[in-house]
């Protein structure tokens, strides 16, 4: 080959290799380029006492899609590498008492925004529907306390607590910090050594009684009868020795002269001992068809107020403050609540559970004149009646062996409505855990200590949860919790108290700030 010739062929190859070089390297080049991610720096408001959070980033409202789910800590967090988009964000407190999920929040990322783009849910002026958890309050190592009473011990203008536990042992409780203001063993003369509790037969539950100056002091059970303690120190007023063991009690009022008596039940027996509340002197004896099977309750009549017996064989008996019966009705059904006198649009009225459901009757003459059947159920524990919507016509809240809440109206006997899943509440505690102007429902809850229910339709709004080790739970799962709700102390801050899961002792939450509504029993 010539030097010419071998010249034009090395030309045309230069040429070749320049003319396809820039579509060679610009091809991969085009192939590899991605939009640039960011890193979005997410803020929201700090809720007083709250220190972790579950923050959630999803693609579409319903987070069904979700992106980004983590428990940090403070009230900002950064999520890098996220593409172009639209995203929704909400966060909610991720400490054991954990409030719902705030409204999700869009945040758009396009090709163009800055890596270090910042949304602040603190800007907002939108009214914030999160139910935050309040103070993590205090806990107790009094033992199982099933039924805690709201009382005013130390000051007309602020509550604290009352209880006796599975051994008999009673506590006056300081509402703000759980401290024991006194402690009244079922054995007082105990000697040192000897046991002081009631050895875990059925244990009384305190009665309240109304002293002077607006305070409040408690009658409690012991080894020989019953004692009444101040309520704010402890110290015994007066004693009563009985010949049976006590088991429950109710104050009734009499007509003539408004002296408070107490009506005492015995264990198994159908024997009814009426005492003065001041003194403790026995006033008269009376005798009841059955023995008692649930606590007694207050009944209105026309002039002073009355006590209705739920006893064996499906009858309720009501009696006067003197233990004299003013009216009775025997049902051919099993009792399985506490009768509970309810005054509404349709005038006084008398619920109680039974085996066929929950039934109602006029006070006036127990005739029953309602039935909502429970299919196989029945209402258990105590029954409620609250007006949760402040319209003069109450709501009667009960919970079924099942587990089930179920809310009445009392104006036309129907169910509000009803759900499912509570299956170790004994009663019900009321507050406005979200601000809308209606009370909610609070009930201890298996696992949970107490869950919140809307007062509106029955659905799920705030919980309080605990860490309880496995088979903890189930040693104790025959034992029902109660909870009770008040502005604990000298402040409005609202607290639900109750034995905690474990049972190890009484436990108190602080509600959302919002909760300055609140029933106490």
């Amino acid at each position: 080959m010539s030097l010419r010739r071998s010249l034009i062929l090395y030309s045309i190859l230069l040429i070749i290799l320049f003319a396809f070089a820039p579509l060679s390297f610009a091809q991969p080049r085009t192939q590899t380029t991605t939009s640039p991610l960011t890193s979005l720096h997410l803020r929201w408001p700090q809720q007083q006492g709250v220190l972790r959070y579950r923050l959630q980033l999803a693609r579409d409202e319903q987070f069904k899609d979700i992106v980004f789910d983590r428990a940090v800590y403070g009230n900002e967090y950064v999520v890098a590498d996220l593409g172009p988009g639209r995203y929704f964000w909400r966060v909610a407190p991720a400490v054991k008492e954990t409030g719902t999920f705030t409204p999700p929040r869009l945040v758009e990322i396009s090709g163009q925004t800055k890596a270090d783009a910042v949304e602040d849910m603190r800007t907002t002026t939108s009214t914030p529907t999160t139910l935050p958890s309040g103070d993590p309050g205090w806990r107790t190592t009094t033992g199982s306390i099933s039924r805690p009473l709201v009382a005013r011990l130390r000051s007309a203008t602020s509550y604290d607590l009352v209880g006796v536990n599975a051994d008999g042992m009673a506590y006056g409780i300081d509402g703000t910090n759980g401290m024991a203001l006194w402690a009244a063993r079922f054995r007082p003369a105990a000697k040192q050594g000897e046991p002081t509790g009631s050895g875990g037969g059925p244990t009384f539950t305190p009665v309240l009684i109304e002293g002077r100056n607006g305070l409040t002091n408690v009658v409690v059970a012991f080894e020989g009868g019953v004692r009444a303690l101040e309520g704010a120190t402890g110290r015994e007023l007066w004693r009563a020795r009985l010949e049976s063991r006590p088991t429950s009690g109710a104050v009734a009022t009499a007509e003539n002269d408004g002296a408070k008596r107490l009506l005492i039940t015995f264990d198994k027996s159908t024997s009814l001992t009426v005492l003065n509340a001041e003194n403790g002197q026995t006033v008269g004896e009376a005798k009841l068809d059955a023995p008692v099977i649930a606590p007694p309750s207050s009944f209105p009549l026309d002039q002073g107020s009355g006590v209705v017996f739920a006893v064996e064989g499906g009858q309720l008996d009501v009696r006067n403050s003197n233990g004299e019966r003013v009216r009775s009705i025997k049902m051919d059904t099993t009792i399985t609540t506490p009768a509970l006198a309810v005054k509404g649009p349709r005038g006084a009225l008398v619920l109680v559970g039974t085996e066929s459901g929950l039934i109602s009757l006029t006070a006036s003459d127990l005739k029953p004149i309602g039935r909502i059947a429970t299919e196989g159920d029945a209402p258990v524990g105590m029954l409620s009646a609250i007006d949760l919507e402040n319209d003069g016509a109450p709501e009667v809240l009960m919970i079924t062996r099942s587990g089930r809440l179920a809310l009445i109206n009392t104006t036309d006997g129907k169910i509000k409505w009803h759900t499912s899943g509570e299956a170790d509440a004994s009663s019900a505690a009321f507050a406005d855990l979200n601000g809308d102007g209606v009370l909610d429902v609070l009930v201890a809850a298996g696992q949970d200590f107490a869950r919140g229910f809307s007062g509106r339709d029955g659905s799920l709004i705030w919980r309080a949860e605990e860490d309880v080790k496995a088979g903890t739970q189930a040693s104790a799962s025959t034992q029902t919790r109660a909870l009770v709700a008040a502005p604990l102390g000298d402040g409005p801050k609202v607290y639900v108290v109750g034995t905690d899961v474990a049972r190890t002792g009484l436990r108190a939450v602080g509600l959302p700030k919002d909760s300055v509504k609140a029933a106490k029993e």
